[in-house]
């Protein structure tokens, strides 16, 4: 209990010098080590997902602990297994997301290689395919149908195309042919492609078994993380109750000083809303204080009805329960609590109308079972003891069991209105009774607990505030008799004494802070007087020291000033000839670059080719005037100033635009397919399109990105309602193409974007 309290005080500490633990993304890893074990160690990437996670989590955990210099954090890293050669495996294996690298071993690579030069060349026959054959085809693009390249014949001329018909559209008028030019190339590619498999799966079963080799340490350590993020969510329900550790007493007294329960505490309001679904405002609970020494073994709690008699059993029970589950409990300092080695209850209404059992039946069965399980150490919580059934005999039943309990050594808090009961606790050295605080001036109890005194029932103070007339109250008054009225006199006159008692101890200790206060402040104040008479002191002779050296400063400034104007009078001559000279070379050089700009300027004129300097983009000018002009790049349209531009030669700039890797792969893609400004990636703008039209779009980019021998595809879909871009991830996930998926980086456009890697 202590080792446990103790470690969630040095993680709440931890947390506030240096934050949560990386604790994100750990689950459960059993499934997925059964699943590896049953194949042998074979699985997908995605099967090792969450075990890569979990390595991962917890050597950042080890790393993070590694600043704690509490001893039971220092214990718990200590405890954590040590995977860094696992770690570093999986590193050279696996990229950012998750897919098998290239490099994962030298016949992957060579494999992966080889597909895609294979694929340019097949992308390179087909082109030419398409432009041969363009009047026979629904749509100039290549299709992947049952890992084929195809093209989309029109059904009227299938027989201009000889080849392999793989599938039929939807409408019918297009069918998917497999030229015969290219079948070969084609078997070449499922050949390599079957063998990237089954590399790919022999690397996969290689680290498997390496993992399953770790199956006993991945269970530990996924038990010690378990265990700090319990750890780390009892710090969390400490910081939102303010609650705090309560002391352990070592002689078994019991003290509870402004205890509140969670469930009534308005501090813990959000919590029951998230976690319960609570949706009652009401009012806080006023806070519990219980003073109950070791010798006291019985506490007998009476008063009204509704007047908080159960919440102090259920109070002082679950701030003990917590507290031995090394939870913090939301009470103020002073707080101790003794450690039970068992805690039973007898609380709220148990009857079984299908087994027979009445009320008092089921609380009589519950009695017996406490009974039994009785020794030194243990609690019993028991509402309402000896009701249920005839007073006279339910009071005697109930002080036989507590005579007995409190014998076998146990203690117990009690409630109840039998005033027998609370008479055998009066009577015994080892017993306290307890009231409940009751206003009689609003008629509504006050929620505080009294020891000492044996608190009324006030039945015919709720009865006159529940509604019953007041005739109905006199008659039952009467039939009390003489012997009540005098009793509940003498218990209102106790109840009375005893608030003047608590009023006066309040006034003293109000007395005594107001005391202490004042105190306090006349220290303060004479500590700032003797403060700031040495400050004047210091200050003084702190000034007489700045202004001695800052004479010094200035004699020295003043010498140095007199020298230096000597010897600048004698350089003041040549200097003054030489800027002159400078100045008329300036003057003509700044002459010679305009005339030199307004030659240029002259050449510029629509239909000629320019190049914006400093950019480096060419293009071909489309409108031009005094001072702007529109540039046109590769279909795009720039609005630079004349001045920043300056004529080339129209066949340079030709034989650029129809030169070089980049624009050769920009012609053969579709009108919806460009490159970044790096040139890097393909991508595709699908945003505003249906999610059918759209996954039809990417899957002609998709295809052309395959031919022309793309690695990734970026895919823009934006954000929008999220629909288009799940459903493009969906469909595109279990593509016989792509190879895995990720969202889109910082600079590729976010949540926006999806990247598709290629096989």
């Amino acid at each position: 209990m202590a080792r446990r309290l103790a470690e969630a005080g040095e993680i709440a500490a931890f947390g506030i010098r240096h934050g949560r633990l990386p604790l994100a993304g750990v689950e459960d890893l059993a499934p997925w080590l059964d699943r590896l074990a049953d194949a042998g160690g074979s699985g997908s990437t995605q099967d090792f997902a969450p075990i890569l996670r979990a390595v991962r989590a917890t050597e950042a955990v080890r790393r993070s602990l590694s600043r704690a210099d509490s001893p039971h954090l220092a214990a718990r890293r200590l405890a954590l297994p040590v995977f860094e050669a696992l770690l570093a495996r999986a590193d050279r294996l696996f990229g950012p997301d998750g897919a098998l690298k290239d490099d994962a071993s030298p016949k992957l690579a060579s494999v992966r290689s080889t597909l895609r030069r294979r694929r340019a060349q097949v992308s390179r026959t087909l082109e030419k395919l398409l432009e041969a054959r363009s009047d026979a085809l629904g749509d100039a693009v290549v299709v992947l149908r049952n890992d084929r390249y195809c093209l989309p014949v029109l059904a009227s001329a299938r027989g201009r195309v000889p080849g392999i018909v793989h599938d039929r559209s939807g409408s019918g008028q297009t069918i998917f042919v497999e030229p015969i030019e290219v079948i070969e190339a084609n078997n070449d590619l499922a050949l390599l492609g079957a063998e990237e498999r089954r590399e790919a799966d022999r690397i996969l079963a290689e680290f498997g078994r390496e993992v399953l080799a770790q199956k006993e340490p991945l269970r530990a350590a996924v038990r010690e993380l378990g265990a700090l993020d319990a750890l780390e969510a009892v710090a969390a329900f400490a910081e939102l109750g303010d609650a705090r550790a309560p002391e352990l007493s070592d002689d078994g007294g019991w003290v509870l000083v402004g205890a509140r329960h969670p469930l009534l505490d308005a501090r813990f309001a959000r919590l029951r809303r998230d976690v319960l679904g609570e949706t009652r405002e009401g009012r806080d609970a006023v806070p519990l204080d219980l003073d109950l020494p070791a010798t006291r073994r019985l506490l007998v709690v009476s008063g009204p009805n509704a007047g908080g008699k159960t919440v102090v059993l259920k109070t002082a029970g679950l701030l003990s329960m917590l507290a031995q589950c090394g939870v913090p409990i939301p009470a103020e300092p002073g707080t101790r609590l003794p450690v039970f080695r068992s805690i039973r209850t007898e609380i709220g209404d148990a009857q079984a109308i299908l087994s027979d059992r009445s009320t008092f039946s089921s609380s009589m069965e519950t009695l017996s079972k406490i009974l039994e399980d009785c020794r030194p150490g243990a609690l019993a919580l028991i509402d309402e003891i000896g009701g249920a059934t005839d007073p006279e005999e339910g009071s005697a039943i109930a002080i036989a069991f507590l005579e007995e309990y409190i014998a076998r050594g146990g203690r117990a808090i009690v409630s109840t209105h039998l005033s027998s009961i609370k008479s055998f606790a009066a009577s015994r050295k080892d017993s306290i009774c307890a009231a409940m605080e009751f206003d009689e001036a609003t008629g509504r109890p006050n929620y505080r607990l009294h020891p000492g005194l044996s608190g009324r029932s006030h039945a015919l103070s709720v009865a006159r505030e529940g509604g019953l007339p007041s005739a109905v109250l006199e008659r039952a008054r009467s039939i009390l008799g003489e012997n009540w009225e005098r009793r509940e006199k003498a218990e209102a006159d106790a109840e009375r004494a005893l608030d003047r008692i608590r009023r006066s101890e309040e006034e003293l200790a109000r007395e005594r802070d107001r005391v202490a206060r004042e105190r306090e402040i006349l220290e303060a104040e004479r500590r700032s007087v003797s403060a700031e008479r040495a400050r004047m002191l210091e200050e003084g002779m702190a000034g007489f020291e700045r202004a001695r050296r800052e004479l010094s400063r200035r004699v020295e400034r003043e010498l140095a000033e007199a020298r230096e104007n000597a010897r600048l009078a004698q350089l003041s001559a040549a200097r003054v000839l030489d800027q002159a000279e400078r100045a008329a070379e300036a003057e003509e050089a700044v002459a010679a670059a305009k005339e030199a700009q307004r030659e240029r300027s002259s050449e510029l004129s629509p239909g000629r080719a320019a190049r914006v300097r400093g950019l480096g983009a060419e293009g071909t000018i489309v409108a031009l005037d005094e001072a702007w002009a529109e540039l046109e790049i590769r279909g795009k349209r720039l609005r630079v100033r004349r001045s920043e531009l300056e004529p080339i030669k129209t066949e340079g700039l030709r034989r650029r635009r129809e030169g070089g890797a980049a624009a050769n792969f920009a012609s053969r893609l579709p009108s919806t397919v460009y490159r970044d400004l790096a040139g890097d990636i393909p991508e595709v703008n699908v945003i505003g399109q249906r999610l059918d039209e759209a996954t039809e779009t990417v899957e002609k980019a998709l295809d052309q990105a395959l031919l022309a021998g793309a690695t990734h595809l970026r895919v823009i879909h934006g954000h929008g309602t999220g629909r288009l871009r799940q459903g493009l991830r969906e469909r595109f996930r279990a593509h016989p193409s792509v190879a895995a998926s990720r969202a889109g980086g910082r600079s590729e456009g976010g949540n926006g974007a999806t990247i598709l890697e290629l096989r």
